[in-house]
């Protein structure tokens, strides 16, 4: 019976001692991700690690073993065939696994969550990401790539062997071939439990990497990618009732009818209506903008424009990628966990957008972007939303494309300037930049682009995007629309760096949200408004502010004027204290308010907190939040 079990085992136990080298190598590179209370737990991940390394042994034992046991049956004449069939069958997937397995690490750097169908999703457009790498790195990863297939071709040859069938063996051991399929079927099942196994049977930790080091990346993928299109919630924490009616009281906490009293902008001798403007900044976190506690001297220009506007000083990203960002910016619709709106046409075209509204009021509107709008499907979203005008990447000559993501900030603004110029008032203009990405190679000199450090390389970043703003709004003031514009300028998500931050932690999704122009009340000059909100609710305060009149067109839209009490019939402190925060990745449910702010993983079901602490109410609120938030993106 032994002849029938070599090849499986041997098979079997190369495959575990992948998955192992592989983990090994995860959890030493992201060692200063270990729990600081218990840095020895990460290692713990290799024996809960398992129950999934097992069940994705059972897919890929699967076809080689029916291969070999149909060899077995026809006889020595198909065991050459057999032979070349099985190895070609492993090559293929070990060249797969080494590519997956390794993605994952670069994956992880940048997202710190495993790889997932939405990097998949990114690689329809693989220019996009190999812009993201130095030239340094593509022929490190490339040479890494290639030296590990050879090595674990060379292993896989010795471990398991060129001839897989012994030199006598019987036909009659076919009969074992139920016996394998049943087994393997139980380990792809993860036992006889009346539910199949998920990532759950690996979630050891109260420390996300732990579950993330024991979690095997191609059983994740694979997983992520069969519920791309789930009708499931897998966010339910109640009655949809009681959710729905939780939402609605934090949604409907402010008083939209209510017309503004606080002389926000100067008056207006005619009924010229404003221009609106945005900058969106890629990757602008708080942590470089001083006026929010972030590192001094790095944004000086941004500093001068939150002395002459308002500052909003609690406003967090829901999400963390660009196509998350410019949905919840332009459209009002937050971030989920899983997926990313953008890239399914059919539910993006259902919401409703500022530039859409304005667009159906008179206004034009357009949008500039040095980098490729093929990436997550942006562009067709912009076009979908009425942007009559959009210029990126190929509108550019080769001149401009100074950096490897295309165009740099300060050619892109520019230009945007030359662009609205051509634009009849009332517009709505965006420019969303790009230099503040890695690979960081932006043509300045700043004190930090000698650092050394990946920390130092994104404030020499920061510097040069602040630089490229700076210059844009000294070339716009001589602009005769500039005095009847409102500028609006915000990040499309935060950044972990410079500090190192997770994208758990609520200092990575914080960011910067400015008012800037001449229609502003000088009175308003230097305010700094404390209200705790999302990148989202942007739409709605802002299609207030330039109108005056209630918004009822954005479900998800806030208006934080609002919010923070500024009508003449509620006191601040009622509206204030049930302003919040949200944001989210694959790991779980961020929450942020005056309480205290918290991350609740989806893994073991329990709270961290990074500031503070949130009651009960508030917990259930965020959880019902992101529930009635998914339920209304799976019915769109």
């Amino acid at each position: 019976m032994k002849t029938v079990v070599a090849f499986p085992l041997r098979l079997g136990i190369f495959w575990l001692l992948f998955f192992a080298l592989f983990r090994l190598w995860f959890v030493l590179w992201f060692r200063h991700d270990w729990s600081p209370q218990e840095p020895v737990s990460a290692w713990y991940a290799f024996w809960y690690a398992l129950p999934l390394d097992l069940s994705m042994l059972g897919y890929l034992l699967l076809l080689p073993v029916l291969f070999w046991f149909i060899g077995l049956l026809i006889g020595k004449i198909a065991y050459p065939f057999s032979n070349s069939l099985i190895s070609g069958f492993n090559f293929l997937i070990i060249t797969a696994f080494v590519f997956i397995f390794g993605a994952n690490i670069f994956i992880y750097e940048e997202w710190h969550t495993p790889l997932n169908h939405r990097a998949v999703d990114y690689l329809s457009t693989p220019r996009a990401l190999l812009d993201s790498m130095s030239f340094g790195f593509k022929l490190v990863a490339v040479g890494l790539f290639v030296g590990g297939v050879w090595l674990v071709w060379k292993s896989y040859k010795w471990l398991v062997g060129k001839e897989l069938y012994p030199e006598t063996i019987s036909r009659w051991f076919f009969l074992a071939l139920p016996v394998w399929v049943g087994l393997l079927a139980l380990a792809i099942r993860g036992g006889l439990g009346v539910m199949p196994i998920n990532e759950s049977a690996v979630y050891y930790s109260v420390h996300a990497f732990n579950n993330h080091a024991a979690t095997n990346t191609a059983w994740y993928l694979a997983h992520s990618q069969l519920e791309t299109r789930s009708t499931e919630n897998h966010y339910r924490f109640m009655p949809d009732n009681e959710a729905a009616g939780q939402v609605d009281f934090l949604m409907r906490n402010g008083h939209p009818d209510i017309a503004y009293s606080m002389n926000l902008l100067e008056p207006r001798p005619d009924s010229t209506r404003l221009n609106v403007v945005f900058i969106i900044m890629e990757s602008m976190t708080a942590q470089v903008v001083e006026e929010l506690g972030g590192e001094k001297g790095v944004c000086p220009n941004l500093s001068r424009l939150i002395r002459e506007g308002i500052l909003f000083e609690n406003i967090y990203g829901s999400g963390y990628r660009t196509d998350q960002g410019i949905v919840s910016v332009l459209g009002g619709y937050p971030a989920q966990p899983d997926q990313s709106i953008v890239l399914l046409s059919d539910k993006a075209e259902k919401i409703r957008s500022l530039p859409r509204i304005l667009y159906e009021q008179g206004y034009s509107t357009a949008f500039f972007y040095g980098g490729e709008l093929t990436f997550a499907n942006i562009g067709v979203w912009l076009r979908n939303q009425k942007m009559e005008v959009i210029r990126s990447e190929p509108d550019f000559p080769s001149a401009d494309k100074t950096q490897r993501w295309g165009v740099d900030d300060y050619k892109l603004l520019q230009h945007s300037i030359q662009e609205i110029n051509q634009l009849r008032p009332p517009f709505l203009a965006t420019a969303m930049t790009l230099s503040l990405h890695p690979p960081f190679d932006v043509p300045y000199q700043s004190k930090w682009q000698n650092g050394g450090t990946e920390g130092h390389m994104f404030l020499h970043s920061a510097a040069f995007a602040d630089y490229a703003i700076g210059e844009f709004f000294k070339t716009a003031e001589q602009q005769a629309w500039y005095n009847n514009t409102l500028f609006v300028l915000v990040a499309d998500h935060g950044a972990s760096h410079p500090s190192g931050a997770g994208m758990d932690d609520p200092r990575s999704r914080h960011i910067p949200l400015i008012l800037f122009g001449k229609p502003i009340n000088k009175e308003w000059a230097g305010k700094k408004v404390d209200v705790f909100g999302n990148h989202h609710d942007i739409p709605a305060t802002v299609l207030h502010t330039i109108s005056g009149k209630s918004v009822t067109d954005f479900l998800w839209s806030r208006d934080l004027w609002d919010l923070n009490g500024v009508t003449n019939a509620y006191p601040n402190e009622a509206n204030r204290k049930l302003d919040f925060a949200y944001y989210t990745n694959e790991n779980g449910l961020g929450w942020a308010t005056r309480q205290g702010a918290g991350f609740y993983y989806f893994d073991n079901k329990q709270w961290h907190w990074w500031r503070g602490q949130l009651d009960s109410t508030a917990q259930n609120q965020a959880k019902a939040y992101l529930q009635t938030l998914y339920e209304d993106f799976l019915q769109k």
